[in-house]
């Protein structure tokens, strides 16, 4: 077996072989060419392995990668630190490294997901950021409008609202300017009410996200995004790798006799994960009367945002066991309900027999 340790740069990648001795095959930069790397991937000696680290543009390398190696690995970027020198650092170096540790069995690596999923992260990507792009433009229309002393109170997402701003009375200069942030405003909502529509007609026969969707809080969106984030939950042995998975796992420090100490939230997690789940958990909160209540005492206690980071790890157990018993959402009241008219209709049916 040899080992391909791949860096992986905007234009070109150097790559590093080596055998199961870790003696040196091959070592030389390749442009990101498919049809280079294509070529340079069949004068490889048969079979090898490659790793290759997570960077924004893995897909296509992997895509290709996948055709003539054995095993493609996705290092993890973050963990893969710990492996390399602090006082030396190129990209040979760096590709030699990630054949090395490939080849001793300990590199870190991360889920590759189907190219399926990778559309459907990259939709939802474009729609969150359609979203930041409305809400930076409103900010500043707001911004343009308070410094020329004008009403900027209101929802400036819907296209009456942003009619009712009285342009015409504004000086030249302010008035092309308004105009300008209205009309990229009402361009970008109708685009995200188009993607809404698009999102809900894609993911409408997706049982996984049906059952997802009968979670307090989750519409198709942020359902989809749990899904392209989880993928598979088989992967999580327990919840708690979920959890940690997700960003909402405390750091924990204890050594020896030192009483533990919890600390700030993990930085190595999935940041849309984290983020989609901070953002619904308030809805999920109010629609139980019961976690409304437990909501309030904890806000008194911790206060309001360690109190939100123990109600979205609730909502993230919840989403764990739906997916992993592959079924909708059933709040105790529901299944106490259900509970009652199954004995009832028992009960009738058990009468009716009797007569």
């Amino acid at each position: 077996m040899h080992y391909v340790g791949a860096d992986l740069h905007k234009e070109q990648t150097w790559f590093f072989v080596m055998d199961h001795n870790g003696t040196k095959i091959i070592s030389k930069s390749i442009a990101n060419r498919p049809e280079l790397l294509q070529e340079f991937f069949q004068t490889l000696p048969k079979p090898f392995s490659l790793a290759v680290e997570a960077t924004y543009n893995w897909y296509f390398f992997v895509d290709i990668a996948e055709r003539f190696s054995q095993n493609v690995y996705l290092a993890n970027s973050f963990e893969l630190k710990a492996f390399a020198k602090r006082h030396k650092k190129t990209d040979k170096i760096d590709a030699r490294l990630i054949a090395d540790v490939l080849r001793k069995g300990f590199l870190p690596t991360v889920f590759i997901p189907s190219p399926q999923i990778r559309e459907l992260k990259e939709t939802l990507k474009y729609r969150v950021n359609l979203v930041r792009d409305r809400s930076r433009n409103i900010f500043r229309l707001k911004n343009t409008l308070d410094k020329i002393g004008k009403d900027s109170t209101g929802n400036f997402t819907t296209e009456k609202q942003l009619k009712a701003i009285q342009v015409d009375s504004l000086p030249e200069h302010y008035r092309y300017i308004t105009n300008g942030y209205i009309e990229r405003i009402i361009t970008l909502s109708k685009r995200i009410y188009s993607m809404k529509t698009y999102l809900r007609n894609e993911l409408f026969d997706d049982q996984e996200i049906k059952n997802l969707i009968t979670i307090d809080g989750l519409d198709y969106f942020s359902a989809a995004i749990v899904k392209s984030e989880i993928v598979d939950i088989n992967r999580f042995r327990s919840f708690n790798r979920l959890c940690a998975f997700s960003g909402l796992a405390p750091r924990v420090s204890q050594s020896g006799n030192k009483t533990a100490y919890h600390g700030t939230l993990l930085s190595n997690r999935r940041k849309l994960l984290q983020w989609i789940l901070l953002e619904t958990v308030f809805h999920f909160i109010k629609a139980s009367p019961e976690r409304k209540m437990r909501y309030e005492k904890l806000k008194c206690h911790k206060g309001s945002n360690t109190a939100k980071i123990i109600f979205a790890r609730q909502m993230l157990k919840v989403i764990y066991h739906v997916m992993k018993e592959q079924r909708p959402y059933y709040p105790e009241k529901l299944i106490q309900q259900e509970n009652e008219n199954y004995q009832i209709q028992s009960v009738a049916a058990t009468a009716l027999s009797g007569v």
